[in-house]
């Protein structure tokens, strides 16, 4: 919701210098509130969380938020605001051509806003933050989807949360860390709309001042990657038939910033979580005379919470192992996300089983394959 009583607009030289504003080249430059100052006012309500099933967007958001608040000591070198907006499937399918542009709204006093004009780095997805000034400062990102030919009139706005980022005159140090990610399991498949996954950190305590850092571990490192500033996880593909599940730990590391005056090294704490990377079918172990069910993996919460008129199917395969996939032979389709066999015989024994999700918006299509999965006969 749009504030009242409040322009947006670039500042202008004259008002830039009015209100003792000074650019500096290296990051956004700072008129900050005084510490403790309350948030009274915002621009713009931000965009509800992305519903997600089995990790597909099935509406738009924010993958990654800018940090909710920032606490950083006065003069520390590269502070930035990291983001990550994305669209629905349905918005990608419809607007091909669609570009993002960015644009970064600020609040000097927790009351007014103003957009932050290019060369104060206000049209960049990752903002720079100057840290020159003790006080607090609140930003929005307004991500904006839209192309040359259809022209602003068919925009997408995409409002990130409020970020406040407050500059300490000292340092404080970090006594624990919990984390966290968006969800617990990722695919390996090549369709890669399902392989991404952000890992988050709540630091205590909340004013802790320092640098966060992501790593994997040695072995989980050969089935996905993290960005060591982002926190975002990348499934590797994987061809594997039995496709399989692994398990990779997720670290966090929080280094506090330097110490005044008392010589002592920074405190560093760490903390870690799982998430399981896979072709999103389990093998599953039945025996002859019983049925086997297969499940998808993944977020299912939103599966019938979306799509006009339950849009949405899966279709099922089954071949022998050592088959090429064009010898599969189709199961027919479920509404639902499993599928169970009918009763086993010894001639199921060898077999792989493979989902097709497919989801039609606005007459388009959309379609995902699981990897195969095993079936075990005791």
């Amino acid at each position: 919701m749009k504030q009242k009583n409040i322009k947006l607009g670039l500042v202008t030289l004259f008002s830039a210098v009015a209100l003792g504003t000074v650019a500096i080249q290296s990051n956004t430059s700072v008129d900050a509130a005084a510490l403790g100052t309350p948030l009274q006012a915002t621009m713009y309500d931000p965009t509800p969380a992305p519903e997600k099933f089995l990790n597909i967007w099935n509406t738009n958001g924010y993958a990654l938020q800018p940090d909710s608040v920032t606490n950083v000591k006065v003069g520390t070198s590269d502070v930035v605001l990291h983001t990550d907006a994305g669209r629905s499937v349905g918005s990608v399918v419809t607007g091909l051509f669609d570009a993002p542009h960015y644009r970064w709204l600020v609040s000097h006093d927790g009351k007014n806003w103003s957009s932050l004009p290019e060369w104060k780095y206000g049209h960049r997805k990752n903002l720079p933050v100057d840290t020159g000034e003790e006080g607090t400062t609140w930003y929005q990102l307004d991500t904006q989807y839209y192309n040359y030919l259809t022209g602003w009139a068919l925009k997408t706005h995409i409002y990130s949360n409020v970020a406040q980022v407050n500059i300490l005159p000292n340092d404080v140090q970090p006594d624990s860390i919990k984390v966290s990610t968006d969800t617990d399991y990722i695919y390996n498949t090549q369709d890669k709309l399902m392989n991404v996954s952000y890992a988050h950190a709540v630091v205590n305590p909340a004013n802790s001042t320092g640098k966060l850092s992501w790593s994997l571990d040695d072995n989980s490192s050969k089935y996905a990657t993290i960005d060591s500033t982002t926190g975002k996880i990348t499934a590797k593909d994987v061809s594997e038939e039995p496709s399989l599940d692994h398990r990779i730990k997720v670290v966090a590391t929080y280094t506090g910033s330097d110490t005044d005056k008392t010589g002592a090294a920074p405190k560093v704490v760490t903390g870690s979580t799982y998430v399981a990377v896979g072709g999103g079918l389990n093998t599953v172990s039945s025996s002859v005379g019983q049925t086997a069910t297969f499940n998808l993996q993944g977020n299912q919460n939103d599966y019938y919470g979306y799509w006009d008129d339950n849009d949405i199917w899966v279709e099922w395969y089954t071949k022998k192992v050592g088959d090429k996939d064009s010898q599969s032979q189709s199961l027919g389709s479920t509404k639902v996300p499993s599928y169970t066999t009918p009763i086993l015989k010894d001639e199921n024994a060898n077999s792989l089983y493979r989902a097709k999700i497919i989801m039609r918006k606005d007459g388009k299509e959309l379609t995902m394959k699981t990897g195969w999965a095993g079936l075990s006969l005791y």
